[in-house]
């Protein structure tokens, strides 16, 4: 029996693989990166059966080189499927960054939404969360949105009341979920800078509880000083093991999974996809929150550390750096 979250890098490629195997006329994918051999097999034998199947990807990942990028649309050319680039208007160019950011894939009857791209990283060592669904409002949402990115289309309005999705609504959407009742729980790569949704975080104070990875930037590093002295509680994950890479926001009645970050191009110029949860899924991002944060020491334990250490080491540049900084933090700051 299959589950409609999964939660990585214990899943593998799993919850796409399902989407994969399970088309039976046509497969559409939108995704920031695709390079994973399990899936491109899947894709390639789906092809062979005679599903059409059509594959869209970002030509700009951020820090790829552009032989990368080529090296990656050959292999997914070899499966047979249909390629295209993504809209420009989802590409970085004249001096702004945009980005196809979206991580999904739709088969007419099936959808998965989430925050791993579709490449090694996402199922061997990234904290990812995908939700896969059979739901008919959904599937038919994710598969507007497709068609409209692959005919050089706007989506239709109907789907961002369905979707998180960017650009337009998304942030909006976001507000609902942080500002809900009680204890609001995030996971996320980064924290932004994005004035609304920053000040929306502080306002929760104490009842907010959020875990970056340790490798942020110095600008992540002032917006966690402005959180904490609102009363808000962060604590870092360290590159390794298990790098955070997903986008997660969870509360009492009301979550979201999604490729969004809370950036300004994110939410106003990338395209993005996310979903709304409720019920046992909130129950169970509620417990992989719970186990990540008892593993890892609060952001100035962390901060201190890297004091004392020296500032010179750039996080995460220095091959077992964490591991020592973390012993030095101690286990007594785990609060």
């Amino acid at each position: 029996m299959r589950v409609p979250l999964y939660i990585e890098p214990n899943a593998g490629p799993a919850p796409i693989l399902n989407v994969i195997d399970s088309a039976r006329h046509q497969l559409d994918i939108g995704v920031y990166y695709l390079d994973d051999r399990r899936i491109l097999a899947a894709v390639r034998d789906a092809a062979h059966r005679g599903v059409d199947v059509r594959i869209m990807v970002e030509p700009k990942p951020y820090g790829m080189k552009p032989w990368q990028v080529q090296k990656e649309v050959r292999a997914i050319e070899a499966t047979g499927a249909y390629f295209r680039y993504v809209p420009t208007r989802f590409v970085s160019g004249d001096g702004a960054y945009r980005f196809y950011h979206a991580k999904y894939c739709v088969n007419g009857h099936e959808a998965e939404i989430g925050t791993a791209n579709m490449d090694w990283s996402a199922f061997h060592r990234n904290r990812e969360y995908l939700y896969d669904t059979t739901n008919p409002t959904i599937v038919r949402a994710v598969q507007a949105v497709f068609d409209a990115d692959w005919n050089r289309q706007h989506a239709p309005a109907w789907t961002h009341r369905v979707l998180v999705l960017s650009p337009g609504t998304s942030a909006s959407q976001l507000l609902q979920v942080i500002d809900q009742p009680g204890t609001v729980d995030v996971e996320s790569e980064e924290l932004g800078p994005y004035k609304t949704i920053l000040d929306a975080l502080a306002t929760k104070g104490k009842d907010l509880r959020m875990i970056l990875p340790a490798t942020i930037s110095t600008e992540d590093r002032r917006d966690v000083a402005f959180l904490e002295q609102h009363g808000c509680q962060v604590r870092l994950m360290p590159k390794k093991p298990i790098y955070m890479h997903a986008k997660m926001i969870v509360g009492n009645h009301l979550a979201f999974i999604g490729s969004e970050n809370f950036t300004q191009t994110s939410l106003e110029d990338n395209r993005e996809m996310g979903v709304l949860l409720k019920g046992w899924d909130t129950l169970k991002l509620e417990k992989q929150f719970h186990s990540d944060w008892s593993q890892n020491p609060d952001s100035n334990a962390v901060f201190a550390a890297i004091r004392k250490v020296g500032d010179d080491k750039k996080l995460g540049d220095i091959g077992d750096f964490w591991g020592a900084l973390f012993r030095l933090a101690g286990k007594s700051l785990r609060k």
